[in-house]
């Protein structure tokens, strides 16, 4: 049997085996805590080097190949760094193979002074010329359309049926009744251009045209108007057509011309169409007296002027031009020397 006091020490002897294991366990992790609060900053001073792992194969000639993981991956760096390299490097090439067009220059913007205002026209903008406060559209012939709508107007307006007629070749007008104003001036005659022969001849022709519902009258004037058979509009029949010739051939031409007043005489017959057949001596129409005669005849009466000459038209805007224009009518020149060949 064993004895009360081996029991007694064996039981004495596990807790301080077990005691000193603490003991020895609690110094351990008190050094190596120690250690690690005083050494920190030696540690992170040292150099880091990368450890690989150095693989050899035997070749065919007996030599060993060697590969580097750490040399494969400085390798891996450089490729890369090249790479990065070359990119850089060819950028500026790229963008000195793009086309001119593409690439943006360096350009100033206008000044507020240099900008074109409203309403002010530039040398390079087309003008408008204004004439009686109108705008006038460049490329129109505004006095065209203006001629156009008052014969409308004075063809809607005519007492009667209308019809065309023209004389010497004349732009034919629109009317139901017509005046012949025939210059038996000096200068008209045998001692002039001599056409008051061709004149005759024309208005014979001419009246033929016309129906006996239409109206006409044969004025001739110098300084005094002359009216055929009476002064008023005579219906275009046979008869009053066959008094023309005597009544032309019996006018000598002599004296000076007085154009306006003959005009305001043919006017006050309040006719459709007046032909004004003349050499267009003096004394001239001023331009007032052209727009009174335009305020008589608006707007009912169109004035169509025939100038006889010698040669080449002179003066395309001569006084029976502008007496046409005003009034809606239309200009002619007859040279006489082409005419008689």
């Amino acid at each position: 049997m064993i004895d009360e006091f081996q029991i007694e020490s064996r039981r004495k002897l596990v807790p301080a085996w077990l005691l000193s294991i603490g003991v020895h366990v609690v110094l351990l992790i008190s050094i190596s805590f120690l250690a690690v609060g005083t050494g920190g900053s030696s540690l992170t001073e040292e150099t880091v080097r990368p450890v690989g792992i150095i693989l050899a194969r035997p070749s065919s000639d007996l030599e060993h190949e060697y590969f580097d993981e750490t040399s494969e991956d400085a390798m891996d760096r450089d490729t890369q760094a090249d790479s990065s390299d070359d990119a850089r490097s060819s950028q500026p090439s790229v963008q000195a193979t793009l086309p001119e067009s593409l690439v943006l220059s360096e350009f100033a913007l206008p000044k507020t002074s240099d900008l074109p205002l409203m309403g002010v026209t530039s040398v390079d903008t087309p003008s408008l010329t204004v004439s009686n406060s109108r705008p006038k559209l460049p490329g129109i012939d505004e006095s065209a359309i203006i001629a156009d709508e008052q014969a409308r107007m004075r063809a809607a307006s005519a007492r009667g049926p209308t019809t065309k007629i023209g004389v010497f070749g004349s732009k034919e007008a629109t009317g139901g009744s017509f005046v012949f104003l025939i210059d038996r001036s000096q200068s008209m005659g045998g001692g002039g251009l001599g056409v008051l022969q061709d004149a005759e001849n024309e208005l014979v022709r001419v009246l033929k045209g016309l129906a006996p519902e239409h109206r006409f009258q044969v004025v001739v004037y110098h300084d005094k108007s002359v009216y055929l058979e009476r002064r008023e509009l005579l219906p275009a029949t046979d008869a009053n057509k066959a008094l023309v010739p005597g009544f032309l051939g019996s006018k000598a031409a002599f004296g000076a011309t007085e154009h306006e007043r003959a005009l305001m005489s043919a006017l006050s017959l309040e006719p459709d169409v007046i032909f004004l057949l003349t050499d267009g001596g003096e004394p001239t129409l001023k331009d007032q007296q052209i727009h009174a005669l335009a305020k008589l005849a608006s707007p009912r009466t169109s004035i169509h002027c025939i100038q006889f000459g010698t040669g080449p038209l002179r003066d395309s805007n001569n006084f029976l031009a502008r007496l046409a224009t005003a009034t809606g009518g239309e200009y002619g020149y007859v040279d006489v020397n082409q005419r008689r060949k």
